[in-house]
C-alpha cells in the first residue's frame, strides 16, 4: 500500500511539473460538444495540448479550439460531464458534433468535460474522452492550469486522481446525477422527450436524424416533434423507428436486431 502511494504522489509530482512545459495527448477522442465536425465520436488520434497560456484541441479534420485557461468555468468527469457540457450548450442542439451529449452510457468510459466562455461571453463546452492510459494525466493537467474544481459523481468519484480538488455530485433515486443549479438544465426537463434506447445485440449505434448519438444502451433528450431513430450494427440490417417527442414524455424503444443473409 506504502508503494502504491508513493508511486502515485510520484506521478501527481510528475504531471504538475510538465504542465509548466506543456502536456500533449495524442490519444483523445472529440464525443461532442460547440465545435460541429464530421469527426467521428469513436476517432482517436485527435491531439489536446495543456500548458498555463493555453489549452488547445486540435481536431484530425484540422479545425483548431483554443481556451484561455482563466475561461474554463468548470471541469467534470464521466456522466457529469455529459449533463454539464450538454447544458452549456443547449439541449436543443442536435447535430454530428453535439449528438453523442445525449447518451447516458451505462458503461465505463473516461468522458472529461471541459465548460468555457468564448470572447464574446457565451458559454461554450467539450466532451473529451480520454484513454484508460492517460485520462488521469489529462484531468490533472486541466485542473493544474484553470484551478476549477473537477464535478464528478459519487459512485465515480474512485476513478479520479488523489490530490484533485472534487465537487461530489449525488445521485437522484434514478440513478442520475443531481442537475447543478442552473436554469436550462431546469428548461430541459419541461420542454424535451427522454428516449431510453437498449438493443439486442447490446452495442448498436444509434442515430437521431441520421446523426451519431452513440451506442445502446442510451437515453436520448429530444426537441419536441418528429424524429427518426436508426439502430445499426456490423453483420445486421438497420432498425429504423420514428418517434413524435412530446414535452415531459418518456418512452423506452428496444431494437431487435436481425441478421444479414
Amino acid at each position: 500500500m506504502r508503494y502504491e502511494k508513493r508511486l502515485l504522489a510520484c506521478f501527481l509530482v510528475f504531471a504538475f511539473v510538465a504542465q509548466g512545459q506543456g502536456n500533449t495527448f495524442n490519444k483523445v477522442r472529440y464525443n461532442g460538444g460547440s465545435v460541429t465536425t464530421k469527426v467521428k465520436p469513436d476517432d482517436w488520434d485527435n491531439k489536446l495540448t495543456v500548458n498555463s497560456d493555453a489549452i488547445v484541441l486540435a481536431l484530425k479534420d484540422g479545425q483548431i479550439v483554443t481556451i484561455v485557461p482563466k475561461q474554463v468555468s468548470s471541469l467534470s468527469y464521466g456522466q457529469e460531464a455529459h449533463r454539464r457540457v450538454g447544458t452549456a450548450i443547449g439541449l436543443a442542439v442536435l447535430s454530428l458534433g453535439a449528438g453523442l451529449l445525449f447518451t447516458l452510457h451505462k458503461t465505463k468510459l473516461h468522458y472529461i468535460g471541459i465548460n468555457y466562455t468564448d470572447k464574446d461571453g457565451k458559454n461554450q463546452g467539450l466532451l473529451l474522452q480520454g484513454d484508460k492510459s492517460n485520462f488521469r494525466a489529462i484531468i490533472v493537467a486541466l485542473q493544474g492550469v484553470t484551478g476549477a474544481p473537477l464535478s464528478v459523481s459519487e459512485k465515480e468519484r474512485s476513478e479520479v486522481p488523489a490530490g484533485i480538488a472534487v465537487q461530489s455530485v449525488k445521485e437522484s433515486a434514478g440513478g442520475a446525477a443531481g442537475a447543478a443549479p442552473s436554469a436550462p438544465a431546469a428548461v430541459a426537463q419541461e420542454t424535451f422527450e427522454s428516449v431510453t434506447v437498449t438493443s439486442n445485440p447490446d452495442g448498436a449505434e444509434i442515430y437521431v436524424d441520421d446523426a451519431l448519438v452513440g451506442n445502446a444502451p442510451a437515453v436520448l433528450k429530444l426537441a419536441p416533434g418528429k424524429h427518426a431513430i436508426r439502430a445499426a450494427l456490423a453483420g445486421y440490417k438497420n432498425w429504423v423507428r420514428d418517434v413524435t417527442a412530446q414535452a415531459g414524455t418518456e418512452a423506452h424503444l428496444t431494437a431487435t436486431m436481425e441478421r444479414n443473409q
